[in-house]
């Protein structure tokens, strides 16, 4: 056996001691199994240290990506019940299709016809004029008396009566919103 420290090669296997510098043979090769099971365990601590550093960068990431989902979910319910607000869900007209009960199919069609009836007596109203009677109308935006002398006289060449009649209106192409206008209706066939 060889001294570690001395290099003296005259040790006895026995000997526990070196005979020159009297070192622990026996102590000092447990020494360096030791210190090769610290460093083993040591580069193994590294490992697992670099290991955590990029476990925990991972799990960093992941809980960003997370927040983030989370932050849209948040604005998603957030928002999800004022569209349903500002939609109004409730006006959404349900197709007749879609709707089983014959009852209320039956109300919807009688409700057409009422509609279409009372339609067709508007139109009749509108085009029925009454000898010599007058109306007074109150102008919107883009009407003039051309336009006006076609919807209750059926012609835009008579633009020229309803002037007479209304001697006031000084430009009969520029009428201010709200004016009131008076027509006499004469029976005439429009």
């Amino acid at each position: 056996m060889e001294c570690p420290v001395c290099e003296n090669k005259s040790i006895s296997p026995f000997a526990t001691h070196c005979s020159e510098c009297g070192t622990d043979v026996v102590a000092y090769p447990l020494l360096e199994d030791l210190e090769e099971q610290c460093v083993d365990t040591l580069k193994d601590k590294v490992a697992l240290e670099g290991d955590m550093t990029e476990l925990l960068q991972l799990r960093q990431r992941d809980k960003k990506q997370y927040d983030k989902k989370m932050g849209r979910m948040y604005w998603i319910l957030l928002l999800f019940p004022l569209l349903f607000f500002w939609c109004g869900k409730k006006n959404i007209p349900v197709p007749a299709k879609e709707v089983d009960n014959p009852v209320l199919i039956k109300e919807v069609e009688s409700l057409k016809k009422e509609n279409l009836e009372l339609k067709r007596e508007l139109e009749l109203a509108r085009n029925t004029v009454a000898p010599s009677k007058e109306v007074l109308h109150k102008v919107v935006k883009g009407e003039s008396l051309s336009f006006l002398a076609e919807k209750y006289l059926g012609d835009k060449g008579r633009w020229k009566e309803i002037h007479e009649y209304n001697s006031w209106i000084k430009d009969p192409e520029l009428l201010s919103k709200g004016t009131e206008i008076k027509i006499k209706l004469d029976g005439r066939d429009n």
